[in-house]
């Protein structure tokens, strides 16, 4: 894969931060787990206006995870972050949006990303992305959404690319490696949303407002 700038989604960095969580250990580390999500917004960008709304959402909850993390060592996993929250009573704060219920619109997101990426990988090369995205939404972001959103998304996923588009968009040298790269990535989000669900299972709070 070729690097064209900071602006370039790599997906083998994407990969290297998913391990750096060491979410095969049972662990999620916050700081790779913040920027893996600065490297998704790229593509992101890269399907086009359609994802606008996600972009300015994750880069705002990133911001806020980055304060938290900045202030406090007890911010350094999600499970001490949870612990933490849920023993000081402020993961439903209103003075200010609480890390805990940050991290669980990125940890939503996640889901999305990881079927996304598991579709794309087994799809056909002129396969349109519209229905791969659509069905990705459906199956993990739309239960959490009312149905004027659900609609507005199902609309405007009408003008993503190709499959194919998007792997000239992601300037992909070798497609056999990168189609590989997909399933690991798509394997490794699914490994770490599984220990943040878990942890959100615990302490109960799946449903913060």
């Amino acid at each position: 894969m070729a690097a064209t700038g900071a602006e370039h989604f790599d997906l083998q960095k994407l990969y290297h931060l998913y391990a750096l969580t060491k979410a095969d250990e049972g662990l999620v580390e916050m700081d790779p787990y913040i920027a893996l999500f600065d490297e998704l917004t790229k593509l992101f960008k890269l399907l086009g206006s359609v994802f606008g709304f996600i972009v300015s959402d994750v880069v705002e909850k990133v911001g806020i995870l980055q304060e938290y993390r900045k202030s406090d060592d007890n911010y350094k996993t999600v499970q001490g972050m949870l612990d933490f929250e849920v023993d000081k009573k402020m993961t439903n704060t209103k003075h200010k949006p609480s890390a805990a219920r940050t991290l669980l619109r990125l940890h939503r997101a996640l889901a999305f990303v990881s079927d996304f990426m598991k579709e794309i990988q087994a799809a056909e090369e002129g396969s349109k992305l519209s229905s791969i995205a659509a069905a990705s939404y459906d199956r993990t972001l739309a239960k959490h959404h009312p149905w004027i959103v659900r609609k507005g998304v199902h609309l405007a996923v009408y003008t993503l690319p190709t499959r194919k588009h998007l792997l000239e968009k992601m300037k992909v040298e070798n497609c056999k490696k990168t189609e590989e790269l997909l399933g690991k990535v798509a394997e490794s989000g699914k490994k770490i949303f599984d220990v943040v669900e878990d942890l959100y299972t615990k302490h109960g709070l799946h449903n913060l407002p």
